[in-house]
């Protein structure tokens, strides 16, 4: 499953603290080198500007939402090493997107996931339902477990670019379901009631193939 996320305990003996530079100065440095996640935080905290807190509605509450799904405490610590340090981001959108944009090419899942869902809002950027379904699709079957419950919504609402379907909506929950994705079990079970036991059987069909792909992409 290609999910990147660093240890905690790997990460903490390479943190600026020692050297002396701060932690903003350290993610600069190490996206500017080439490391997908350090250009992925860095286009979060340009996304809204950064100063210290997180809104309700910010690309960084978004990562905490997304990481949730995986019991990853990693956004809460690189976020208080943001705050600790008192750094401040003044929010641009260009550039936010061109780090986000990095980061997701060089196959940063969470980048993947989230600069999916500006492209499918128009945050920032055109609306574009394609490139952003594509970047979910690509990470869901990657393994990772939030763009397959966040691919199971999209076939459900249905776009002219993917057209709803209710028998693969159910099979993406049900595959995110078994992965241990809660909201993806919620919405699972509401929706095996509704759509009854002919599309239920169809789904559960079909996710057993799509758990074959998992891991190999296309």
């Amino acid at each position: 499953m290609k999910v990147l996320l660093l240890s905690l305990a790997l990460l903490t003996p390479v943190l600026p603290a020692q050297a002396g530079v701060s932690f903003l100065r350290y993610l600069e440095e190490t996206a500017g080198r080439g490391e997908a996640e350090s250009q992925f935080i860095l286009g979060l905290a340009y996304l809204d500007g950064w100063d210290g807190n997180i809104a309700p509605d910010s690309s960084a509450a978004r990562w905490c939402e997304v990481a949730a799904e995986l019991d990853d405490a990693r956004p809460a610590f690189m976020l208080a090493q943001l705050r600790k340090a008192n750094s401040r981001i003044t929010k641009d959108g260009a550039k936010a997107m061109a780090c986000l944009s990095r980061a997701a090419e060089q196959g940063d899942d969470y980048a993947r996931v989230i600069l999916g869902e500006l492209l499918l809002e128009g945050h920032e950027v055109p609306v574009d339902w394609r490139h952003g379904t594509e970047l979910i699709r690509t990470s869901a079957l990657a393994g990772f477990v939030p763009a397959q419950f966040r691919l199971g919504m999209l076939y459900l609402i249905g776009d002219d670019s993917l057209p709803k379907n209710n028998v693969e909506s159910l099979a993406w929950l049900i595959v995110a379901a078994e992965a241990g994705s809660r909201p993806a079990q919620e919405i699972r079970d509401e929706r095996t009631r509704l759509l009854g036991k002919e599309v239920a059987l169809l789904a559960i069909k079909r996710s057993r193939q799509l758990r074959v792909r998992v891991g190999g992409g296309d």
